[in-house]
């Protein structure tokens, strides 16, 4: 027996059960119908390779969503840890090193009296 056969045998069941239903329970029932309806999906061809449901794929769909959402501020901080190791800061050990093997000792750069020498000029 197909699917038309089988219809065919059990509409008569289901229109004589129809007239017994009273007005409310109709209406709830052709609420729910209208609810299943719209929540019904038609099937997706994923990559021409795979059918699945069109609820299916919508749920795939949100957990990749979600679990991109999860990673992106791991995403966003490595970043900008990336972006801060590469810019060209002075090291300050390198600039302390600097400093302590040149002539001068570094109590000189902090005298008043020596910045004021600095200034004058020669002669």
């Amino acid at each position: 027996m197909n699917e038309k056969d089988f219809a065919a045998k059990l509409k008569p069941w289901l229109d004589r059960s129809a007239s017994q239903v009273g007005e409310l329970q109709a209406t709830r029932l052709k609420a729910a119908r209208l609810r299943a309806l719209d929540a019904y999906r038609q099937p997706v061809s994923v990559l021409g390779l795979v059918t699945v449901n069109g609820g299916t794929l919508e749920n795939l769909r949100q957990a990749f969503l979600q679990r991109a959402l999860l990673f992106l501020p791991l995403v966003a901080l490595v970043a900008a840890l990336t972006v801060q190791s590469l810019t060209d800061e002075p090291d300050l050990g390198e600039i302390d090193a600097q400093l302590l093997t040149q002539e001068l000792p570094p109590d000189a750069y902090i005298d008043q009296e020596f910045r004021s020498w600095l200034g004058k000029p020669p002669g």
